[in-house]
């Protein structure tokens, strides 16, 4: 397992203070390009034995997929030594910002449109879980997410290198083995989220030999002091994990635009592979944009981005390119920042226009979006601020408005492209 060295951590659990140097020093996994062929894992692999472990959980009510997010945030930055913290599930339950009846019906794209977006995570706190923070002071920024597909092998990896992964199943009580605390059903339906954190391959359960070692949100009274075993055969378990992989450490004076509040659920395009698309925004400091970050819906997309001056409303066209970044191949689906060639200023009160191109294998609708989605999410479109085009390379005039205010209804969206900077502080 790869780890910080000694002084590193020492540093980390004594101060609790980071700076991005300190980030730095972190070396990720670099799991877009994990290969398995060949590979061999130990029979059994039990995180309990190790010290990537947060306390279980006794989760808010309904809100299991909060505390197995939380819960798998906190075991990675145990994996990594960036501290021993405990994460509020319930202000994430509280304030993902979806539709109200979404608290207790939650998903792992609900947490990283809350992480990413920065509304969190925040350290545990019974005097403020419950309370909005419009900017808050947090142990770090959640950078990226991977949801990770139906693979034995990328899971075993993904917890021996990162820790506890989050994945949902369908949970019923009275299908719990109570004797052994196993579990297995053939029954095709989600209602419940848990953290795996190893495996066995020689236990016996109701659907045959092996099962994964889950960890709960129902306090230690549950199966084995919180922990349980889910057979590898369940219908349900591994369609849908997430990881949350990366990280940087609270900085104040960071900024970050966007006006996905919600994130992509929905994507778009012009029935072909590729799509582009362009966002507008205005320093409201002088600042320093040093990367960007989009959520990707298909798995290896590959994504592109230039940052410019100017965008021409009448003639479509873009000037003054600033930086770019180059294509980057994701092989998962999830969120994705990445840092731009050269960073860039911008003075006050300056627009700056964001394009960014991305390619899919196959599918048809490229394009990440926020939309209204009933019973789901009711976002805030924007105007004026977000145009798509087919295919920039052969038709760079061809831009179409976004928003509410498009002559186009189908257009009605915002585009999910962030920016990320740092404020230049005047001497």
């Amino acid at each position: 397992m790869k780890r910080h060295s000694f002084f590193i951590m020492l540093f980390f659990l004594l101060f609790q203070s980071y700076s991005q140097e300190d980030i730095e020093k972190v070396i990720f996994p670099d799991i877009d390009n994990e290969r398995f062929v060949g590979k061999d894992f130990p029979v059994v692999f039990d995180l309990r034995n190790t010290d990537s472990l947060s306390p279980v959980k006794t989760q808010p009510n309904g809100g299991c997929w909060a505390s197995a997010a939380t819960g798998s945030v906190e075991s990675i930055w145990r994996t990594y030594g960036f501290g021993y913290f405990e994460l509020s599930d319930i202000n994430l339950k509280l304030y993902h910002g979806f539709v109200p009846e979404r608290s207790t019906n939650g998903n792992h794209y609900m947490a990283t449109a809350y992480f990413s977006r920065r509304s969190g995570p925040l350290l545990k706190n019974p005097e403020t879980d419950s309370l909005y923070h419009k900017e808050p002071a947090t142990a770090a920024y959640i950078t990226d997410a991977r949801y990770l597909p139906n693979d034995p092998q990328l899971i075993k990896q993904s917890i021996m290198d990162y820790g506890a992964v989050y994945s949902m199943m369908y949970y019923k009580k009275e299908i719990l083995d109570t004797i052994n605390n196993t579990y297995y059903t053939d029954v095709e339906k989600i209602n419940h989220a848990v953290n795996l954190v190893g495996w066995n391959d020689t236990l016996i359960t109701q659907g045959r030999r092996g099962a994964w070692i889950a960890q709960n949100s129902l306090g230690e009274k549950f199966g084995e002091k919180g922990f349980f075993y889910i057979s590898y055969e369940d219908e349900n378990i591994l369609n849908y994990n997430a990881i949350w992989n990366k990280w940087i450490p609270y900085e104040p004076n960071s900024k970050i635009y966007y006006y996905d509040t919600l994130g992509s659920f929905y994507s778009y395009g012009f029935r072909d592979t590729i799509c582009y698309g362009l966002v507008k925004y205005t320093a409201e400091s002088d600042l320093e944009i040093t990367k960007t970050g989009t959520f990707v819906n298909f798995p290896n997309t590959k994504i592109y981005a230039e940052i410019y001056k100017e965008f021409n409303d009448s003639s479509k066209a873009l000037s003054g390119k600033l930086s770019e970044i180059n294509e980057y191949h994701c092989k998962y689906a999830g969120y994705y920042t990445l840092d731009l060639d050269v960073p860039v200023q911008v003075a006050k009160g300056k627009d700056f226009f964001i394009m960014m191109r991305y390619i899919t294998p196959n599918d048809t609708l490229p394009l990440p979006i926020e939309t209204f989605i009933d019973g789901y999410s009711e976002p805030h479109v924007t105007s004026g601020k977000c145009w798509v085009n087919p295919n920039y390379e052969k038709w760079q005039n061809t831009w179409y408005e976004c928003g509410p205010a498009s002559e186009w209804k189908t257009l009605n969206f915002d585009l999910c492209i962030k920016v990320y900077c740092i404020k230049i502080r005047k001497n």
